[in-house]
């Protein structure tokens, strides 16, 4: 079972081998915050609590701003 993960920032694919995870789990696992990511979920951006199932496609946005 694989969940793939793209994070567009460091263009990164990554695939997890898990059943289900969550989107903390997941950001967790790359060392990345959700205060500073947006996760999409087979295009749909998704919360932190939501679950990942076996072959979704995750996409993770960098989100930055300026002054």
């Amino acid at each position: 079972m694989v969940v793939k993960v793209r994070v567009l920032e460091s263009n990164e694919c990554i695939e997890l081998e898990v059943k289900e995870i969550s989107v903390r789990e997941i950001l967790s696992k790359l060392g990345l915050t959700l205060s500073e990511h947006i996760v999409l979920k087979n295009g749909e951006v998704i919360t932190e609590d939501d679950v990942v199932e076996d072959g979704s496609e995750i996409v993770i946005f960098t989100v930055k701003s300026g002054g």
